[in-house]
């Protein structure tokens, strides 16, 4: 194949959809939108005419500033590819602004951003930036191995941005990031550089044999660590073509980087080679990836994990295993149950209440007790609710967030509204009731029962009443001074056979309409 048809073969298939509408299966989430009183950062675009890596391209680029920027205070950096990509407001990602919020929130650092181009072989730069007309260069510059692209960066680009803006030098404080095959041009930039960027994010990467990118799973085996972080995002329908497979590329660099110990997360989904998939979870991506910055929380909630506790041991990983065979036996599942321990009791306190109500529904329990979000996260993405289609889908989750950690009402609402992308994501048809986290607690001062009630503030928001209800049961459980009576929930957490029939009638009305 010439080269002139190769390039053109690739932007026909690798490049990603322009369009900015966005898939139901992947619904955007609050950090996608401007919210008032969120400090706004400014973003400036310039042009790049000349270049001594890649003699004869033509580019542009834009740079974003946050305003918690202070001169002479070093900012952190990330670098994407395919810039204008990222950059779009009404696009997929939404780089400024998530930045934007995140970075108000202390959830990443204050950060710098470079959105560049792929290089012009004209001698004029085209009127607007985008996908057409096509950018000849994009190959060579995104897919070739090797230190070109990473030198092009440091020399040719970032002094220009270094000399007016202050941007530290700390690897760790510098990420970079693309999508397709501007993913393993970001990787390949920390690769061989990771003195220079120690992060990288990369969206459907294109690890394939375009130009011998298939290779790096094995290099990375035979290669001594290098000290990056790497986010991974793909989907099991991506491209399959004479290049190669991208999801199965995907699947061997996660299983190369683990087998090397490196600090890796890779988003599995079920999408093809676009944006939206990686677009809806960015924010929570950015959260990983920056989790460690100095003055950054890292926020546990989103982050998939089995479960760890010592007494969980010999039972969670089995559970987790026959969940899965008993959804392929039972073939047909039209009401799913999602939660913790409480959820998982209607197996065996609740029981009769659950023959009563849902044994004839074709229910499925997938209650595990001591889950916190990261734990349901990581069920669902490893094969508790493939194949299946189900009408209903009942969450509840969150109160082992904040009694086994402590953790804020809003990290925990987070990893809630992780949980439901990911429902989203692998049942769009499925109609979801999210529930309140149930009361705890002897009265309304206690501060577990404070917290969960400042969590259910907040995820009452996630309805839409058209993919998601939210309906809080407390009221169902509790004295009209508030007081939480033992003989509903004896521990003051787990309800008794007589609060799960409580549970089931006051749920009932709900689920036998959503479920029509």
């Amino acid at each position: 194949m010439t080269t002139r048809l190769l390039g053109l073969t690739l932007l026909l298939l690798l490049v990603p959809a322009a369009s900015a509408r966005q898939s139901a299966s992947f619904p955007l989430g609050a950090d996608h939108v401007r919210q008032p009183g969120v400090p706004v950062g400014t973003v400036t675009d310039h042009e790049l005419l000349d270049s001594k890596t890649f003699p004869g391209t033509v580019r542009r680029y834009s740079v974003y500033v946050p305003a918690q920027y202070e001169p002479g205070t070093p900012a952190a950096l990330m670098v994407f590819q395919d810039g204008h990509a990222y950059l779009a407001e009404g696009g997929p990602f939404r780089v400024p602004v998530m930045f934007d919020q995140l970075i108000h929130r202390q959830e990443m650092p204050v950060t710098i951003g470079v959105f560049v181009d792929p290089g012009h072989r004209k001698a004029r730069l085209p009127p607007e930036r985008g996908w057409r007309p096509s950018p000849e260069n994009r190959s060579v510059e995104y897919d070739s191995l090797g230190p070109d692209y990473v030198n092009f960066l440091l020399e040719d680009l970032l002094p220009r941005i270094e000399s007016e803006y202050s941007i530290s030098e700390d690897p760790e404080l510098r990420a970079i990031g693309g999508i397709s095959s501007g993913g393993i041009c970001a990787f390949t930039a920390a690769w061989e550089r990771p003195d220079r960027f120690g992060k990288v994010m990369s969206h459907v990467g294109s690890f394939t044999d375009i130009r011998h990118g298939d290779t790096y799973p094995g290099m990375i085996r035979k290669t001594e660590p290098k000290p990056i972080r790497v986010y991974l995002q793909d989907g099991s329908n991506d491209l399959d073509n004479e290049h190669g497979n991208w999801w199965l590329g995907n699947l061997q660099m996660d299983a190369a980087l683990r087998f090397k110990g490196y600090d890796v997360h890779f988003d599995r989904g079920l999408g093809g080679h676009g944006p939206e998939h990686g677009g809806a979870l960015l924010p929570d991506a950015l959260r990983w990836l920056w989790q460690d910055a100095p003055g950054v929380e890292p926020n546990l909630a989103i982050i998939p994990e089995v479960q760890t506790a010592s007494w969980a041991q010999d039972w969670w990983m089995p559970r987790h295993e026959a969940k899965i065979a008993e959804r392929k036996a039972m073939g047909e599942v039209d009401l799913l149950m999602i939660g913790d321990s409480i959820t998982h009791q209607w197996q065996d306190v609740g029981r009769p209440v659950w023959d009563e109500y849902y044994a004839d529904r074709r229910a499925l329990n997938l209650g595990f007790s001591g889950d916190r979000t990261e734990q349901v996260i990581w069920r669902l993405q490893n094969g508790e609710v493939d194949d299946i289609r189900p009408k209903l889908a009942v969450l509840m989750i969150g109160t082992n967030n904040t009694g086994h950690r402590e953790e804020s009402a809003e990290h925990t609402a987070t990893g809630i509204r992780r949980v439901i992308s990911e429902l989203r994501l692998r049942l769009p048809d499925t109609k979801i009731l999210l529930l309140g986290i149930f009361p705890r607690g002897s009265n309304g001062e206690d501060s577990l029962r404070l917290r969960n009630d400042a969590i259910n503030a907040l995820i009452a928001r996630f309805a839409d009443d058209e993919h998601v209800w939210y309906q809080d049961l407390s009221k169902a459980f509790l004295e009209r001074d508030g007081t939480l009576p033992r003989n509903v929930m004896p521990d003051l957490l787990h309800p008794e056979l007589e609060g799960y029939r409580l549970w089931a009638e006051a749920m009932e009305p709900t689920i036998e309409k959503l479920m029509e």
